[in-house]
């Protein structure tokens, strides 16, 4: 009983972490970078960004993890208790398959942008050169891409609380 609470508060305070961070960076953060100069928007994402990338990997991949080690300590490795015919396991089920989802366009979208971005501004602030032509498409993917991972954490909070 107590490795089950221990392990569920663990996956909360790990979701919570991940969601406010999510809409932390996708309604005050990324809006707000936009409306500096670009010489101070460059060095916000050169020395923001990257410590931020790393404080939401560290919860987007913790997450999940702790939320299967919460089951198979809460099921004792028996999966019926998740079996989508019952109200709990279609909420928990359907939660659990929307934060893969989500997770799948952290690291396979999210991340990879945000690192390009990075790499992009540095080199403009070290050459003290113009914006490529690319960058505000891959500003616009980071902020599209990170608009829905919000979108669906929000759906997972709702069908976790549900269950």
């Amino acid at each position: 009983m107590a490795l089950n609470s221990i392990l569920l508060w663990l996956h909360i305070f790990s979701a919570a972490s991940w969601f406010g961070a999510a809409m932390l960076f996708a309604l005050i953060v990324g809006p707000t970078i936009g409306d500096f100069t670009p010489a101070t928007s460059g060095e916000v994402v050169v020395k923001l960004l990257p410590k931020y990338m790393r404080y939401m990997m560290v919860f987007t991949g913790l997450t999940p993890i702790l939320g299967l080690l919460t089951a198979l300590s809460y099921s004792n490795g028996s999966f019926g208790v998740f079996s989508p015919s019952t109200t709990f396991g279609l909420y928990i089920s359907a939660g659990a398959v929307l934060s893969l989802l989500t997770w799948v366009i952290a690291f396979g979208v999210v991340f990879p942008t945000g690192r390009r971005i990075v790499r992009t501004t540095q080199e403009m602030v070290d050459n003290k050169a113009p914006p490529p032509p690319f960058l505000p498409k891959l500003a616009m993917r980071l902020k599209i891409s990170t608009c829905v991972g919000l979108a669906l954490l929000i759906a997972v909070l709702v069908f976790m609380v549900a269950a």
